[in-house]
């Protein structure tokens, strides 16, 4: 098995709990080390990523990459395993839907919007808010059950497609339309 590849995108702040992310991380046990790489990607000048960077210079397997293109974000996607986004709050994180469109499982906290969409260990992963022992035990879930997490991303593509895809934005829209033109 190679390295599961596990990426966080967003600007590096408390909203976004990345640190609650480095905290799960540093409580992995150490024979996973070896088995994982965690990608911190987004904007890090901010205090929180200064803070972070210093805390994460002990683990080789945790890079912070700073901002990058659109470009690059869907090359990274196209690599990773599983998107993690531990927001303390997000109404509907962009992130995790273009993660869905490259078929890319997402791990994600119940206070992101994104959670309403998931089915816990089918089509995804949700753990509480904060709760680093939780997201600890998501990502060690991950670690063991590697083969699974092509199928949840296969089965969380068809999330993207019914719900975030063009093709959903303008079936919605129509409908509205239609209900409005029917009101009329």
């Amino acid at each position: 098995m190679s390295k599961i590849t596990f990426v966080t995108i967003g600007y590096i702040e408390w909203r976004k709990g990345q640190d609650v992310l480095v905290d799960a991380i540093a409580k992995l046990p150490k024979e996973y080390s070896e088995k994982v790489e965690f990608f911190l990607i987004g904007q890090d000048t901010s205090l929180m990523a200064q803070k972070l960077s210093s805390e994460i210079s002990d683990f080789s397997y945790i890079r912070m990459i700073g901002t990058v293109s659109r470009e690059e974000v869907h090359r990274i996607l196209d690599k990773a395993d599983m998107m993690i986004c531990p927001s303390r709050e997000d109404p509907m994180p962009t992130v995790c839907a273009e993660a869905m469109m490259h078929k890319v499982p997402c791990l994600v906290s119940d206070a992101t919007g994104t959670a309403t969409y998931i089915k816990d260990g089918y089509d995804g992963l949700i753990f509480k808010s904060e709760n680093i022992e939780e997201l600890r035990n998501q990502i060690i879930w991950c670690i063991h059950h590697y083969d699974k997490l092509s199928d949840m991303g296969e089965r969380s593509y068809r999330i993207y497609e019914d719900n975030f895809s063009e093709k959903a934005f303008e079936h919605n829209l129509l409908f509205y339309v239609e209900e409005m033109i029917g009101k009329a």
